[in-house]
């Protein structure tokens, strides 16, 4: 689109800008909030980032899982089964994440990821306004 003179030219970028910041928004939340947890499915997915997160320079590690139980007093309210990662360090040292430390950092990862997919999306969109919408050459 060629516009006749400069103030046109930004009027019509910030209407542009506008719309894609509404469409963008809508962008963000879809892949957080449902491109995120599906990330759930890939496998080891949450193990590795909990790795990065707690222990970056970690050799190797082995995962403990436990058995399902209650996340509430209730005897009918809902179960939900621990995790521990142990990391081994090449000094010989090791270091433990709990269930607790595991959570976050899967459940925040996988989030995060979502918001980071939206993100790359989001930005090229919001630079087409300087490529559409130019002035006429005279």
């Amino acid at each position: 689109m060629k516009l006749n003179t400069s103030k046109e030219v930004w009027i019509a970028r910030v209407i542009a800008w506008i719309l894609l910041c509404l469409v963008s928004s809508g962008i963000l939340f879809v892949t957080t909030f449902m491109i995120g947890p599906a990330l759930f499915a890939v496998p080891n997915l949450t193990e590795k980032i909990a790795v990065a997160m707690y222990c970056p320079s970690a050799e190797s590690t082995s995962l403990q899982e436990g058995a399902s139980t209650p996340t509430t007093s209730s005897p009918s309210g809902t179960r939900g089964h621990t995790v521990e990662i142990t990391c081994y360090f090449s000094d010989g040292s090791t270091d433990t994440i709990d269930n607790a430390e595991y959570a976050i950092a899967s459940i925040g990862g996988v989030f995060g990821i979502g918001g980071l997919i939206g993100l790359l999306i989001s930005i090229p969109l919001l630079l087409l306004p300087f490529f559409l919408i130019r002035r006429k050459r005279e």
